[in-house]
């Protein structure tokens, strides 16, 4: 009987253990304190820093801004890029001669509107390596993939990330909580073993 009772006793208290070590990594949100030290989940305490060193390993270690850069490169810009023009010359072109030119617009017809087109297009596309050049180089400067990581982390909610945390490792946590169980179990019966042999 007494084995019995050492062997519930380690296991819950095994159990339970370890059910508030992963409901401590969330739990408190907020810092308590307790006269001589204070108390707050390791996630709610350390949620900037864990930001920062995941943006890190993103960006060092998955995906930045080279990466993207090179997967745009090997896309077809030029041939997006001129669907484009074509696509804006052909909506606004006209509209913008007639309101801008109205006296040239009167001898526009549709065989000099290809031309003037089809210039405008030429010259944009000739010039299309200074343009992409100038976009990667833009994105070079103002895109930091690391303080917007570091931003999406600081604005999740606690609440919606402890959710999303336990939704992804429910199956992984309740294992932690059955080991804790198990261990406690086991050290009960050690116990029991030590107070019948000594």
């Amino acid at each position: 009987m007494k084995a019995i009772l050492l062997v519930v006793i380690g296991s819950m208290i095994g159990w339970i253990t370890n059910y508030i070590a992963i409901k401590m990594l969330f739990r408190p949100y907020k810092e308590i304190n307790l006269f001589f030290f204070k108390i707050q989940g390791l996630i709610p305490k350390r949620k900037h820093e864990i930001g920062i060193s995941l943006a890190h390993t993103i960006q060092s270690e998955l995906i930045s801004l080279d990466d993207i850069m090179r997967k745009l490169e090997n896309a077809d810009i030029e041939n997006e890029m001129g669907k484009v023009i074509d696509r804006i010359l052909e909506q606004k072109l006209a509209a913008e001669i007639s309101s801008k030119f109205p006296m040239l617009a009167m001898f526009l017809n549709e065989s000099t509107l290809r031309k003037i087109k089809d210039s405008i297009r030429d010259s944009i596309m000739e010039n299309k390596d200074q343009i992409i050049g100038m976009l990667f180089e833009t994105l070079e400067k103002n895109v930091d993939f690391k303080e917007i990581i570091v931003e999406k982390i600081d604005g999740f909610s606690l609440e919606e990330l402890e959710r999303i945390v336990f939704s992804l490792a429910k199956k992984e946590l309740k294992h932690i909580e059955i080991v804790g169980a198990i261990l406690g179990g086991l050290i009960g019966i050690a116990q029991f073993l030590i107070t019948v042999l000594f």
